[in-house]
């Protein structure tokens, strides 16, 4: 990891870890009102919109970047695991941030992604994408926990690597989400604005922030069950993280 700049800002950065089809596109355009554009990683370049993508996914181009580079910015946000907040140059990590969706409703909402925005799926099923091992081992299996569980060691920085997690990953990941800053969920978006306020003062807009939700219509039961089952270890997450909010609005 690059060492600290020797003159380093001291003002206040963030880190939004955007999980995948968790209406964090809305959530991060309202986040990002209360920065000016050249403050906000990934930059916008000449290289154009595929650069920014590509940055926005692969935290190593972040990770490995110089301190100098880093400094030129306060507000960080991509489909990034935690652990990449946590191996930037600063001396204090970034303030944390991050909306969790229920697994169920976040796969239907990938799969419905992949069937409007590519053409090989234009005629597939939901269920005939979800078997495709690419999108089910990098984007769906235990997603949200597996954001939250690669370790601070892991050559792994794109939130889409398929990494395995099972118990001891459920408990890390845990403990990661802990250290979050502000948490939302999908399903009470205006809470989650409200908190930021609250804690960072930012004037955040609380309109329906429902941009890039996806294809969550009604499918088969035994589909829904088999998403839950494979997905055991995320549901666990998810209702930790739900009960975690809950104590932190006591």
């Amino acid at each position: 990891m690059p060492t600290s700049p020797p003159e380093e800002s001291q003002e206040k950065r963030f880190f939004f870890i955007h999980i995948q089809k968790t209406a964090g596109t809305s959530v991060r355009e309202h986040i990002m009102d209360n920065f000016d554009r050249s403050e906000v990683y990934p930059p916008l370049t000449k290289e154009g919109l595929q650069k920014f993508l590509v940055r926005y996914v692969f935290g190593h181009f972040l990770v490995d970047s110089s301190p100098a580079e880093q400094e030129k910015y306060r507000l960080f946000n991509g489909h990034m695991p935690y652990t990449v907040s946590q191996r930037l140059a600063f001396k204090t990590p970034p303030s944390t941030m991050t909306v969790l969706r229920d697994p169920v409703a976040r796969a239907l909402s990938v799969l419905g992604q992949k069937r409007r925005h590519r053409p090989e799926f234009a005629d597939a099923t939901l269920e005939d994408i979800y078997n495709d091992p690419e999108i089910f081992n990098g984007q769906i299996l235990n997603h949200q926990t597996k954001i939250f569980a690669l370790p601070n060691d892991s050559d792994l920085l794109s939130g889409f690597d398929p990494f395995p997690v099972g118990l001891e990953q459920l408990e890390l990941a845990k403990k990661n989400l802990n250290q979050v800053d502000v948490i939302g969920l999908q399903s009470d978006i205006p809470s989650f604005l409200a908190e930021l306020e609250r804690k960072f003062g930012w004037p955040v807009s609380h309109a329906d922030a429902r941009k890039n939700v996806g294809d969550d219509r009604r499918v088969n039961d035994n589909f829904l069950d088999r998403i839950e089952a494979d997905n055991a270890i995320d549901m666990a997450f998810y209702r930790y993280a739900v009960e975690l909010v809950e104590s932190r609005e006591i």
